[in-house]
């Protein structure tokens, strides 16, 4: 499967907000997003790596918009900043 260019660019941002979020000391790490939502590490970490063949699923934008103020304008778009004011 090939993932459209606009849905690469989401996915580096849902790992761009991951990442703000650890830097923050908002989350520890993937680990902890992945154990709090049951998700599969393995599957996140592919999507990670392989954002070009790997599909992100859309309820992870979600914990990110709903759990930590992510912007979906941002994530989604790329406009705006990373959180909501």
């Amino acid at each position: 499967m090939n993932i459209s260019d606009e849905g690469v660019l989401v996915t580096k941002r849902f790992f761009e907000a991951i990442d703000t979020l650890k830097a923050q000391k908002k989350i520890r790490g993937l680990q902890t997003f992945t154990n709090k939502y049951k998700i599969n590490r393995w599957n996140m970490i592919t999507v990670r790596t392989k954002p070009k063949v790997s599909v992100l699923k859309p309820e992870w934008i979600v914990y990110l918009v709903r759990d930590y103020g992510i912007s979906a304008n941002w994530i989604l778009l790329g406009n705006g900043k990373i959180f909501l004011e």
